[in-house]
């Protein structure tokens, strides 16, 4: 009789492990396929505690706090050729945002630049990157445009201008982050005559 009780024990805990198995089984594959909705996912990056396996906005940057990111492969552990990355900086095209660029006094789309890299430093470790912007908007642009006198852009920076692009070691998937440059405010200049006490 004890026997038959035991056997009924095990049984039962064998079959709410293999449920427990199933389900985490298919929650991974949940969040791989973005809920099932794309490929399974073997690429992704994560930057500030946030893993992202296709695209995400809200990330920002300054000269002095730059932004460190981490490059994942989900089965790298198991394939040790499965590593590298290439990165680039593109703008962030949206909808109502473009303005034009102005190099020597003629007007370009500023969303329509395919490349902007030039304007950060990134320095590149195996597994991570950290980038930094080379100053504000217009020492980015200066930078990537160096032969050129630069029209001020300040006025035009909008949320999420920039759109940095993680691309795998074999180009066949990519993440992209987009993000804001935040300038910080050199000073403030107080007029005197409209200053009231």
């Amino acid at each position: 009789m004890r026997k038959q009780g035991t056997n009924n024990i095990g049984k039962a805990v064998a079959y709410i492990a293999i449920v427990l198995v199933i389900v985490a089984v298919c929650g991974l594959l949940a969040y791989f396929t973005n809920g099932f909705t794309s490929d399974f996912k073997t690429f992704y990056v994560e930057s500030n505690g946030k893993q992202v396996l296709s695209t995400s906005d809200g990330f920002e940057m300054t000269t002095t706090d730059p932004m460190k990111v981490d490059v994942k492969y989900t089965f790298g552990a198991l394939n040790n050729e499965v590593s590298g990355y290439s990165v680039k900086v593109v703008p962030n095209a949206i909808s109502g945002k473009d303005f034009d660029l102005v190099l020597d006094g003629a007007a370009y789309s500023f969303q329509d630049e395919d490349d902007m890299t030039a304007g950060f430093i990134i320095e590149q470790e195996e597994t991570s990157f950290t980038i930094t912007p080379k100053g504000g908007i217009n020492d980015i642009l200066q930078a990537v445009y160096p032969t050129y006198e630069i029209g001020d852009a300040r006025a035009y920076a909008y949320e999420n201008m920039f759109t940095l692009v993680v691309t795998s070691y074999n180009g066949e998937a990519s993440v992209k982050l987009n993000f804001t440059v935040v300038e910080k405010i050199e000073g403030v200049i107080l007029d005197k005559e409209v200053i009231e006490f």
